[in-house]
């Protein structure tokens, strides 16, 4: 595998984004300075002038009062002497000049005065000029010194950058080469960047195949209690190769029309498992009882409808129930696991229901809950010590009633 050209690859882009910050951030700090100095230095400056031809002015206030211009001048020559002013000048109060010493040859000067004073009265003024040159020395050496700083702090970042930016780089390249699905083409140039060329390896991995289908989404009614009623269309089993199609399909229509009427009362869902097998499944909570409890009373309607219905019809509707319970749901296509685990309880289910037992039976488990043994009247049979559903408690015998006429109802309505 190729490896990036060096003149443009991650490290030294790093690295020269590091060194740039840094020396624009340490400018913008010697700018400061600079700015900051110059004032000090400015401010000092003029308190020293100042302060010098005040001192001037008080010495040379006795001589100016007799007149004594040899004084003056011997005083003014002195403090030139003694003292940093290039330049020391005396005038009386019309401006005429009465003395001075020093001469000025520097270029940066500064001029600071003071009034020479005779008891309350002005009687001229002291002109002190000083030589900024050196100041001025001073503050472009420090100015100069202070990018040098930066200049050096920014080329100490650009080395160190440099250096944490091939580690990186070189981490990169060995992604890049362990995502390579194919070999390189001697033909085509590799991006210069590592970024680059990781994302060009990446971009021809078959990111579909590789890519999760997702997480089971598990539904909590999926991992519920659920009652199973499930029942068996004996007399359909007789029919179907001997009625014809649009018979058989109306016979089928009338048992579905029951089914959805009986466990619409009771929240069923209905489901079609086996050739012969409908389930309908109840779970969670509802006014009407427990899920067992809805399963047992929706089988008592589509029992007792089926038989009101038979007596109507020419054909016989033989359906066969046992009820049951589930620890899990039905499933759906994002979560199978329940209606895996189901299927033993339906299988159970289907082999007792091919005896054809003349009532609905009712598993151990559903005679425990407590809706079943505080409204319906069971009796033991031989089959796995499943019960019989014998009859409902006085006022749940009355609310089925009620909706047995009323399925009964809509089916002589519709028919």
């Amino acid at each position: 595998m190729k490896t990036p050209a060096p003149s443009t690859n991650l490290a030294q882009r790093l690295a020269l984004i590091s060194a740039g910050l840094c020396l624009l951030i340490g400018l913008a700090l010697v700018t400061l300075s600079a700015i900051s100095s110059r004032h000090m230095q400015l401010s000092q400056q003029e308190e020293y002038g100042t302060a010098l031809a005040q001192l001037i002015a008080s010495r040379i206030g006795t001589a100016l009062e007799t007149g004594d211009l040899l004084s003056i001048a011997a005083s003014l020559q002195h403090f030139v002497t003694i003292s940093s002013a290039e330049k020391v000048e005396i005038f009386d109060v019309e401006g005429k000049e009465l003395g001075q010493a020093g001469e000025t040859a520097a270029t940066n000067l500064g001029q600071y005065a003071a009034p020479v004073r005779i008891d309350n009265d002005i009687a001229g003024e002291v002109l002190v000029t000083l030589n900024a040159d050196n100041a001025k020395s001073s503050y472009v050496s420090l100015l100069l010194s202070l990018v040098g700083l930066c200049i050096l702090l920014s080329l100490a970042a650009y080395g160190a950058s440099r250096q944490l930016g091939q580690r990186l780089a070189d981490r990169i390249i060995k992604l890049a080469k362990a995502v390579s699905t194919s070999e390189d083409n001697p033909d085509q140039p590799l991006p210069a960047n590592e970024l680059d060329l990781l994302e060009q390896r990446i971009a021809a991995l078959p990111m579909d195949l590789l890519r999760s289908r997702g997480n089971v989404v598990q539904r909590d009614e999926n991992y519920q209690t659920t009652a199973v009623l499930y029942l068996h269309l004996s007399s359909l089993m007789d029919y179907v190769d001997t009625l014809d199609q649009q018979s058989l399909q109306r016979y089928i229509n009338r048992i579905h029309q029951v089914l959805y009427a009986s466990a619409g009362f009771y929240g069923g869902e209905i489901q079609v498992l086996r050739q012969f097998g409908i389930v309908i499944y109840f779970n969670g909570n509802s006014t009407a009882g427990s899920a067992s409890f809805r399963a047992a009373s929706c089988g008592w309607l589509v029992h007792n409808v089926c038989a009101e219905l038979e007596k109507q019809i020419s054909l016989s509707i033989s359906i066969s129930m046992a009820v049951s319970q589930s620890e899990l749901g039905i499933g759906d296509a994002a979560d199978i696991y329940p209606g895996l685990y189901m299927q033993h309880t339906i299988d159970e289910l289907q082999t007792l229901c091919a005896a054809k037992p003349p009532k609905i039976l009712l598993a151990p488990v559903v005679v425990q809950d407590i809706d079943i043994a505080g409204r319906l009247e069971c009796e033991e049979t031989e089959l796995r010590d499943y019960s019989m559903l014998t009859g409902f408690e006085g006022p749940y015998k009355d609310l089925l009633e009620r909706q047995f006429r009323l399925i009964w109802k809509r089916l002589t309505s519709t028919n």
